[in-house]
């Protein structure tokens, strides 16, 4: 599905310079572009405005731009799904037809029959489709923050009402210690690595977790090579610690926080001796640790991947790190854990309409994953929502976090209308059958007739691609304004405009939501275009999109104070921290959740464990993709063109296998095709098999396109209640496995 390739401009002559950002993806790094005929001819990083694209994939971005792969035009599915046939269509027309079939659907299943979803951070994309389907009254919203931030967001509102891991980076000179808790090195920016260097130099603590040698655990004062999914016991070995030789902070215990008792008494067999059994940390190493985080104060744990993905382990280390944080008296402070305000600066939260959907007319049901995983949920917004009342009365910033489905409720909703059926699918910018888990039960459901609508809108045809009925073309981040605020995470807004008017028949993600919005009676509710909706969102601040895109620094950044809770408590129903949660009693989970081992463990499973004994970790950001971004990019295919499966020299000796052969990577549920790479910092019971890998190269084989099934590490990988954490995250890390030559 190529379109004609897109030949550059040679003249220069009418060349001008423009700030803009990069459209490599989605989290809008800032560059500065020369322009001739409304074609970039050249781009580089902006180091002027705070956030520049200095990443290896930002070199690409002419070529991600003009790509011939890119779709450039609205179609339509005119042969069975996943043939490939497909025929060009007009906007008008696509418009139209989608929304009749929406408009036909919610008047025979309901508002909630309709399931929207999208892929990474994608700006005011997200942030239109959120408000859409407010507007439009279904509480069945998919992204991928769901796997990535929602289980250890939902733990910092439930014990403190508020977060601190996301955007906090240690203070050089103020900051004493740091643990880096599953973040993975070879993403960091250079900002990043600069930023840590210098709070090292000046002699910072740091504390490395992580199961594979990085260039953070080279850095580290300590590193703890964890077994991966065993992370919540290590939170609770560090309290046990802590608890029992009386290195909390005292005072702020006593004056903040309710549940010490309860919480000592949940982590009392967690010794040193039991932790290291269950984590492989020698007992030793985990007493140091602790002693170090809470006799060097100020100190932060900031959000880390690694402890979010573990399936039932989550739950128990996502909610340790709030304890330590809690406990140790660093909440709030200059230099710790600081807490990110809601953007009261902006009209962003009531824009949302998140009120609108709790109250609806025709919304009748919660979302399809209440009934299991009722923290995420319309049910769990609202307690929430009345927990934090006396200090955020409109909610938090990101309250999509507080009601993101449940992947493994989709499946089940398309194709046995359990609990209730869904019947169109709308993604944008999305690959979720390599980003998901059980991936083949979804791609069942995506074929399926019982599902009656599926769009799709996009840069590039990808699996899912494939199987939708209709195929709309995206602008990238040279072709669209910016007002970026990473989902209402804190009162921060970055601002850049379009530089380059959109190829062919590209548009703005924005105006699929204000055109299906305007058909099905959301008239006046939706600006004519994206700037103008910017503007009016900024507008209690003061600035316009343009003013602010055009400031030196383009940046609106009220400073945030610190210790707030001095003045009006803490955002929890007792106005404390909670280390035994009312909130979390209140919708059925313990208060204090107890340690559980991953589904799949040498703890848990010990006779399957025999027949795959190696655990298995995924999900690593690779430098040159974007999660499951970027695969038609040839320079970047050419420094990783093949799915990887690392593990220790001496485990590969053991098994048979040499550096580059392509192995299987088989778990309970199938097996995968990787490429062996040998790297002697991986622990040697572990291995690490890449995700998010794809090949748009590869001959569709039936239904299944561009290699979909080759190397798909969640393909592989279960699915559903028995297996994941307390939100209903995806179990990516901490699974069992075991590798073999291919023959």
């Amino acid at each position: 599905m190529a379109t004609a390739a897109v030949v550059r401009p040679s003249g220069t002559q009418n060349a001008e310079t423009k700030r803009g950002t990069c459209p490599i993806c989605g989290a809008a790094c800032y560059v500065q572009a020369k322009i001739a005929n409304n074609r970039p001819i050249a781009i580089r990083p902006d180091r002027t405005a705070g956030h520049p694209a200095d990443c290896p994939r930002a070199g690409q971005a002419i070529d991600y731009h003009d790509h011939p792969d890119r779709i450039n035009y609205p179609m339509k599915r005119v042969g069975k799904r996943g043939e490939g046939k497909w025929q060009r269509i007009s906007w008008e027309q696509a418009m139209d037809e989608i929304a009749e079939k929406l408009s036909s659907i919610r008047d025979r299943f309901g508002p909630e029959a309709v399931q929207t979803m999208g892929g990474s951070y994608k700006g005011a994309g997200d942030m239109s489709c959120w408000r859409w389907s407010n507007l439009w009254g279904t509480p069945n919203i998919l992204y991928q923050g769901k796997n990535c931030g929602e289980a250890e967001l939902l733990a910092e509102w439930a014990v403190y009402g508020d977060q601190s891991c996301i955007g906090n980076a240690p203070i050089p000179g103020v900051t004493k210690s740091l643990i880096l808790w599953g973040v993975g090195g070879s993403m960091a920016t250079s900002g990043q690595v600069k930023n840590l260097k210098a709070y090292k130099a000046a002699g910072g603590k740091l504390i490395a977790i992580d199961p594979r040698a990085t260039d953070i655990t080279e850095l580290a004062d300590i590193w703890m090579q964890i077994r991966p999914g065993s992370d919540g016991a290590l939170a609770y070995g560090m309290l046990n610690t802590i608890i029992s030789e009386k290195l909390y902070d005292a005072d702020f215990v006593a004056k903040w926080c309710i549940g010490l008792d309860a919480l000592a008494e949940k982590v009392r067999e967690f010794t040193p001796e039991r932790t290291a059994e269950i984590t492989w940390v020698p007992a030793d190493t985990i007493v140091a640790a602790a002693r170090m985080f809470a006799t060097n104060t100020p100190g932060h744990i900031p959000f880390g991947l690694g402890t979010a993905e573990s399936g039932r382990s989550t739950t128990a280390a996502v909610f340790g790190k709030c304890y330590l944080r809690a406990i140790t008296g660093n909440l709030d402070i200059m230099g710790g854990s600081r807490f990110a305000d809601e953007p009261v600066s902006t009209r962003l939260i009531e824009e949302m309409h998140w009120d609108t959907l709790i109250d609806h007319p025709l919304r009748t049901r919660d979302n399809i994953s209440s009934d299991r995983w009722p923290i995420a949920s319309v049910k769990g917004l609202k307690a929430y929502r009345a927990a934090m009342a006396k200090v955020h009365p409109r909610g938090i910033g990101p309250q999509i976090y507080n009601m993101v489905v449940a992947p493994a409720a989709i499946p089940d909703a398309i194709l046995q209308g359990k609990p209730y059926p869904v019947k169109a699918w709308i993604l944008q910018a999305g690959n979720p059958l390599v980003a998901l888990n059980d991936a083949k039960r979804l791609h069942e459901a995506m074929m399926s007739d019982e599902l009656e609508l599926s769009v799709n809108m996009d840069h590039w045809i990808t699996p899912c691609t494939e199987l939708a009925d209709y195929v709309l073309p995206a602008t990238d981040g040279l072709e669209r304004p910016l007002l970026s605020n990473m989902w209402g995470f804190a009162d921060a807004h970055s601002a850049a405009e379009r530089i380059v008017e959109p190829l062919y028949e590209r548009r703005d993600d924005y105006q699929l939501w204000r055109e299906l919005g305007n058909r099905l009676g959301q008239q006046g509710m939706w600006p004519e275009t994206m700037e103008e909706w910017f503007d009016s969102i900024l507008e209690p601040s003061g600035t316009s999109l343009a003013e602010l895109a055009n400031q030196d620094v383009p940046w609106l950044m009220p400073e945030a104070p610190d210790r707030r809770f001095e003045k009006v408590g803490f955002a929890t129903a007792s106005g404390k921290v909670e280390l035994s949660s009312d909130l979390l009693e209140s919708l059925g989970y313990d208060p204090i959740p107890e340690y559980q081992e991953p589904a799949w463990s040498p703890e848990a499973t010990p006779e399957l464990f025999e027949q795959y004994p190696l655990v298995l970790t995924t999900g690593n950001s690779l430098k040159w993709y974007y999660r499951s971004q970027h695969k038609h990019l040839k320079v970047m295919r050419r420094q990783h063109p093949y799915a990887q499966v690392t593990l220790h020299p001496a485990t590969a000796t053991e098994l048979g296998i040499v550096q580059d052969q392509i192995v299987w990577v088989e778990t309970p549920m199938g097996r995968v095709k990787q490429q062996a790479k040998l790297e002697p910092g991986m622990h040697p019971r572990v291995a690490h098999a890449d995700s998010h890998m794809w090949y748009p190269e590869r001959e569709a084989e039936g239904d299944a396109h561009y290699g979909v099934w080759e190397s798909n590490i969640n393909a592989i990988l279960p699915d559903g209640e028995e297996y994941t954490d307390y939100a209903g995250d995806n179990y990516m890390r901490g699974l069992i496995c075991r590798l073999y030559p291919v023959e």
